[in-house]
């Protein structure tokens, strides 16, 4: 009897560390509601979407596509720069700022600071009659490319309009974003479902005018 017992015993132990065990590794699939980090938009080639998400320095070409950026965002207020890669494909988000809020870009409606973005972003060089124009009206800049692309390249967009929602917390920061985006032959696609979710603190540059 004591013999059975024991079996039944052992039985019951080895079906209850089975099912832990099936359920651990099923708590490890890719669910989207249990990552840390995500940034995600619809493309013109497709959908976008990374769960390794950051922030980077504006300076840093490396992440945030160029090193452009910390001279358009130039300011004592300083900037952030959120940025993942995809599927041998970057993008990257960078506000004028480093509080929440909503930041924006529209330069779809002034020939001179839209052509002064465009030159700049497709490789030309700065011009400082270019930088004071942009330092005031640009609030927000989002740049996607392949890996490795430079200004200039037929895979390099960078936007004309955009519109980020960000909240920063002391944990992670959270927000959305929409964009109308060109490359330097002029094709242009919009991003209207962007979204983050970035664990950390920003990487904050500034610098004084």
């Amino acid at each position: 009897m004591k013999k059975i017992l024991f079996s039944l015993m052992a039985f019951a132990l080895c079906a209850m560390m089975f099912t832990s065990c099936k359920k651990d590794k099923d708590n490890d699939g890719d669910d989207d509601s249990n990552k840390v980090s995500n940034l995600s938009a619809t493309l013109n080639d497709g959908k976008f979407s990374t769960s390794i998400a950051g922030f980077y320095s504006s300076k840093n070409s490396e992440q945030s596509g160029t090193t452009k950026l910390n001279q358009i965002f130039s300011s004592e207020e300083g900037s952030t720069t959120i940025a993942g890669t995809s599927n041998n494909k970057q993008l990257a988000i960078t506000i004028k700022g480093t509080t929440s809020g909503s930041y924006d870009l529209n330069v779809s409606t002034n020939n001179a600071i839209n052509n002064a973005l465009i030159n700049l972003l497709s490789g030309k060089t700065i011009q400082e009659s270019i930088k004071d124009a942009v330092d005031i009206e640009t609030e927000a800049m989002i740049i996607y490319r392949t890996v490795g692309e430079a200004e200039g390249g037929s895979t390099y967009y960078f936007s004309t309009e955009a519109h980020v929602d960000i909240t920063i917390a002391l944990i992670y920061s959270t927000g959305t974003f929409s964009a109308t985006m060109m490359n330097k032959a002029g094709d242009k696609f919009t991003i209207t479902d962007g979204s983050f979710k970035v664990f950390g603190k920003p990487v904050v540059e500034s610098s004084s005018k």
